[in-house]
């Protein structure tokens, strides 16, 4: 007979109401082949070249080799198996679950000879990128500088007799750190210096520079370069995040990307200047944009694992049960207990929210792209502002997410072998790299107060002509127009407060008028530097009415959660919005009374006595949040089966698909124990040299009392 946890992840499988095969086509609509993933999985995971069962007891040097080696291993597979480019980016990014440096050449470097190469240097460059011919790394972040681009401390000077840039490190402070894939790999790579000419600093700008020698893979000369160490929670051990100073390195004038700004050699180096002054950030952009996707199915992996697991898990007999009704043995799933699901359920709904916001955010950056490359920039300061937003919101919602399911788990969570913790630990710095998340909160907030006051004072004049000036970003300060009269009628019914375009608005006038506030003091005084707290709230309350808004049309008709959905999956990713937005409302009750969008309660009376008022419409709002759940609870096992994840992906003891957590467990810690505790050999000196002096002093010291268990 099966064991309980197995009957329980199948009872819970078959209560889910719509078909998880079809919602998994839903969350990939767009992809032009959505069998690929699972296909290029299961093509993966038959290779014995990437398994994954010893990883967590290498040393630190074998990491980074067995880094190199799924490298490797990885053009074989392309080459035997006939993969095209995308079913090997598909392989390396989302199959391959450690981070290695071949990663930062697919989204780094390649990208950004992409975006900000000439025609010519993309002849040139690119066949050698997608071909692999070399390897390359994107050296941005320095010791002393990592966010604040403007003040990077590399230089590269005109030297206008030779026609050449020559790369220096003027300081240690502009040694490069943190460079993916510099530590030992890479060949070449884009290094952003600040551009020198005649004595003029005309700031950041990129050069490809190569780093290694093609014949024995040695530094050039001019150039240091090394790998930094080991990172917290040993996290992403097999990627060799790398430094490197240059000294006086010089590179062809050619070799400065130049699509946007160019350097011309008359008059001792005449600078053309690109249409806009942010152009170069533009890799930056397209990492950002791939982050918010790529998180999402971080998250979706941990959220399995762990709504798994809780099905499975049964802890204290049912409270509700009277004496002698509880059959006997079977214990309450985990799962089942508000404390447990509220916390679980949030980020599951998450998952499917940041993944849709990812496919929007890409669709966003090609279309920018696409203007770009035909002198238009008018994209770019919607895509940075909505890349920035969703990137700090996104980064920190996920590894939030990653350790709060792992808690909810309970002890067995914090077993390497049971995979969240890893996932947790691998996304951890997502929240600083790429732009540190409350750095990012100021960009947010100055897009936000710029739109604000543009919105405002066109507004006074004419109102329609402000209203069509708005973007998807700055959408929510529609809801000023006509000024709202506040406090808002809020429903004291449960299904009153399941209306999305509520919801939605009460989302967006906490944006607008936290965006205001901000705009408030400034003009009383305050220095927008002295605001960078405030600038949290207000970043975070803008990017949530932007996906509020583009949620409530995803579900819309032709949205990006309705294209090959049928009624049943409709209704259940209404489900999964209408629990986002309550949440987030839910979430934002401080500001929302602050602001008088929504009136406060009546004060409690002190008697014991005297009952809640339940038709009180802020307890309506959260007998709603909770009545969403409970409908939801049926359907979180499906919910998590339509990601679509292989057991060989999650990698895990306990979110297996048949529910066999406990035999799996014991199973491991059998099979590894040579790896991890040594041999019996090793075993037995341990016990000699360490275990018995402790255990002989003892007898010593107690009269030889214990000789009796010998």
């Amino acid at each position: 007979m099966a064991p309980q946890s197995t009957l329980d992840i199948q009872a819970a499988r078959q209560r889910a109401s719509f078909d998880p095969d079809v919602l998994h086509r839903v969350l990939l609509a767009g992809s032009k082949d959505p069998d690929m993933r699972k296909r290029v999985a299961q093509l993966i995971s038959a290779s014995p070249a990437f398994d994954k069962t010893s990883k967590a007891y290498l040393s630190r040097p074998k990491q980074i080799e067995r880094g190199l080696k799924a490298a490797r291993d990885l053009f074989q597979a392309v080459d035997e198996h006939d993969l095209d480019y995308i079913e090997y980016l598909e392989a390396l990014v989302s199959l391959i679950d450690d981070p290695i440096g071949l990663n930062l050449h697919e989204i780094a470097f390649t990208p950004v000879i992409q975006a900000q190469g000439s025609d010519e240097q993309q002849a040139e460059w690119l066949p050698l990128c997608y071909n692999h011919a070399i390897i390359g790394c994107y050296l941005q972040t320095e010791l002393g500088h990592g966010s604040n681009v403007q003040q990077l401390e590399t230089t590269a000077t005109y030297d206008t007799k030779k026609d050449e840039f020559v790369i220096h490190s003027p300081t240690i402070s502009a040694t490069k750190w943190w460079i993916g894939a510099l530590g030992i790999l890479s060949t070449h790579g884009v290094v952003q210096a600040r551009l020198f000419i005649g004595g003029k600093d005309y700031g950041p700008h990129l050069f490809i520079v190569q780093l290694r020698s093609m014949k024995d893979h040695s530094l050039l000369p001019g150039i240091e370069a090394g790998e930094i160490g080991p990172k917290v929670h040993g996290a992403m051990s097999a990627l060799d995040n790398g430094w490197a100073r240059f000294n006086n390195v010089r590179i062809p004038r050619k070799q400065m990307l130049s699509r946007f700004a160019q350097v011309e050699p008359s008059n001792g180096g005449t600078y053309v200047k690109p249409p806009h002054s942010k152009l170069s950030y533009g890799g930056m952009i397209f990492i950002r944009s791939q982050m918010i996707g790529n998180l999402s199915w971080r998250l979706a992996k941990a959220v399995t694992i762990s709504v798994r697991y809780l099905h499975m898990r049964r802890q204290f007999a049912d409270p509700e049960l009277k004496p002698g009704e509880e059959q006997h043995g079977v214990e309450k799933q985990v799962i089942s207990y508000p404390a447990v699901y509220m916390r679980v359920i949030p980020q599951l709904v998450n998952t499917i929210v940041f993944m849709t916001a990812g496919k929007d955010m890409a669709n966003l950056y090609h279309a920018m792209s696409a203007e770009l490359a035909g002198g238009n920039t008018n994209l770019l300061a919607e895509t940075h502002a909505v890349s920035s937003g969703l990137k700090t919101y996104v980064s920190s919602a996920v590894v939030e997410g990653c350790e709060t399911v792992r808690r909810a788990m309970g002890g067995h969570g914090f077993l390497a072998s049971t995979g969240v913790g890893r996932i947790y630990a691998t996304e951890l710095p997502s929240a600083t790299y790429e732009g540190d998340n409350y750095i990012l909160n100021l960009q947010v907030a100055r897009a936000a107060l710029k739109s604000f006051k543009a919105f405002v004072g066109s507004a006074s004049s004419d109102p329609k002509d402000a209203l069509k000036n708005l973007t998807a970003s700055s959408a929510y300060l529609a809801s000023l127009a006509p000024p709202p009269k506040l406090p808002l009628s809020a429903p004291t019914a449960v299904k009153d407060w399941q209306s999305l375009s509520l919801l939605q608005r009460l989302l967006d006038l906490r944006a607008a008028l936290t965006v205001g506030r901000l705009a408030s003091l400034l003009a009383s005084g305050r220095k927008f530097g002295e605001m960078s707290w405030e600038c949290v709230q207000v970043s975070e309350a803008v990017v949530e009415a932007f996906l509020a808004g583009r949620m409530v049309e995803a579900i819309g008709k032709g949205g990006l959660l309705t294209d090959g959905a049928g009624e049943r999956e409709k209704a259940v990713l209404e489900k999964v919005v209408t629990f986002f937005l309550l949440h987030r409302v839910s979430h934002a009750l401080p500001s929302l009374l602050e602001f008088g969008i929504l009136a406060p309660s009546p004060p409690l009376s002190l008697s014991s006595s005297t009952p809640l008022k339940q038709d009180a419409p802020l307890e309506q709002l959260r007998l709603s949040l909770d009545s969403v759940a409970r409908e939801l609870l049926p359907e979180l096992v499906g919910l998590t089966d339509a990601f679509g994840f292989s057991d060989w992906e999650l990698d895990t003891t306990v979110g297996n698909h048949d529910g066999a957590a406990y035999e799996r467990m014991l199973e491991k810690a059998k099979a590894d124990e040579e790896q991890n505790i040594g041999s019996k050999a090793e075993q037995q000196r341990m016990y000699r040299e360490y275990i018995r002096p402790i255990l002989e002093r003892g007898r010593k010291l107690t009269g030889g009392g214990g000789d009796a268990k010998l």
